[in-house]
């Protein structure tokens, strides 16, 4: 889908700016509260706190009502993501060493054949998520705001024109309270399970 509903009149505002700095902007705001939502959900209390030394808290301010939309959209996936037992024995085998270079050869497999989708873009936050989540579970907070920076800095130098493409975040609503969103989550599942797969026989 190639924009927003409400076309070219919603890029200049909120969620759907199409902006360089806008979407990377809105981007990091997402990041970050997905972050808060997954770590508050995992139930430890010291990384809860932990995680709001890191990235400040306990929210951030949303702008408007679409980057509200967003990051329940995001929460819904991640729900569905956390439910998903492959994918969770797949990133339990992950270990805490050289986070860096799991983050870029798994991100690099995720889009290695040159395709763009929102579930990719998802699975990247995702996996960055549970990455921050395996630093604070081994008492090292200060990568939390590392692997965000690895996180927008992937998506600045790879995803960011296919962002704007597509007129912005908003681009990924057009899909939330349909069947298709359902399908955005099996993808993400699908290509963050095999993109792992392949970094574990390499």
């Amino acid at each position: 889908m190639a924009a927003a509903p409400g076309g070219e009149s919603e890029s200049g505002r909120g969620g759907g700016g199409a902006t360089s700095d806008q979407i990377l902007q809105t981007g990091a705001v997402l990041l970050q509260g997905f972050i808060r939502d997954r770590v508050q959900r995992c139930g430890d209390s010291q990384a809860v706190e932990l995680s709001r030394a890191e990235l400040g808290g306990p929210e951030p301010p949303l702008c408007d009502e679409n980057t509200k939309r967003l990051s329940e959209c995001l929460r819904r996936i991640g729900d569905e993501l956390d439910s998903n037992a492959e994918l969770q024995s797949m990133i339990d085998r992950v270990g805490a060493h050289a986070p860096k270079e799991v983050f870029f050869r798994v991100a690099a497999e995720m889009f290695s054949d040159g395709t763009f989708n929102w579930g990719r873009v998802v699975a990247l936050f995702y996996f960055a998520c549970k990455l921050v989540l395996k630093a604070l579970c081994t008492k090292v907070p200060e990568l939390v705001r590392t692997i965000v920076g690895w996180t927008l800095e992937y998506l600045r130098d790879h995803v960011l024109a296919w962002i704007q493409a597509q007129g912005g975040w908003d681009g990924l609503l057009s899909y939330f309270g349909t069947p298709t969103w359902q399908t955005i989550t099996i993808f993400a599942a699908g290509v963050l399970t095999a993109s792992l797969t392949i970094w574990k026989m390499s």
